[in-house]
């Protein structure tokens, strides 16, 4: 009886080992080689409330606030791959995790501009600067789903 319970003692060691060994090498081949690193904050119940990741690609940094369900509140950052890639952004989401306000830069010249999108995620206004031209622009979407620039 004494042999069997040890025999399952080392095997079970062993393999929470081997678990172990396995699980945070992924997580620093994946650090090392996609240059990725997160930081997760949790409450006192023990929910996640806040990441700062280290975004692929750009370097830079991305940070994600969640309420008490789970969902994004807030999200800084920069986009990380396309033409965007490198511009900066910050959306406010609804309590249920929809994007519903976003600030940001786009087009050659890191123009600014703000997006408001309705609760089924469809831009209703945009204004700005034009990326090129730096035009001061505003559209928003009419009754019949049709943006339309108001001057």
């Amino acid at each position: 009886m004494k042999k069997q319970f040890l025999t399952i003692a080392i095997c079970s060691f062993l393999g929470g080992l081997a678990g172990s060994i396995v699980f945070s090498s992924t997580a620093s081949l994946a650090a090392k080689e996609e240059h990725l690193y997160l930081t997760n904050f949790h409450n006192d119940n023990g929910n996640r409330i806040a990441v700062i990741a280290g975004a692929k690609g750009t370097g830079e940094g991305q940070l994600f606030l969640f309420n008490d369900n789970g969902k994004t509140e807030i999200q800084m950052g920069a986009y990380s791959k396309g033409m965007e890639r490198g511009q900066t952004l910050f959306g406010m989401h609804d309590r249920f995790g929809y994007l519903r306000l976003l600030m940001r830069m786009h087009g050659p010249e890191d123009s600014p501009t703000v997006v408001m999108k309705d609760n089924t995620g469809k831009d209703r206004i945009v204004f700005g600067l034009d990326g090129t031209t730096q035009t001061p622009y505003f559209k928003y979407t009419n009754d019949r789903g049709e943006m339309v620039n108001l001057f």
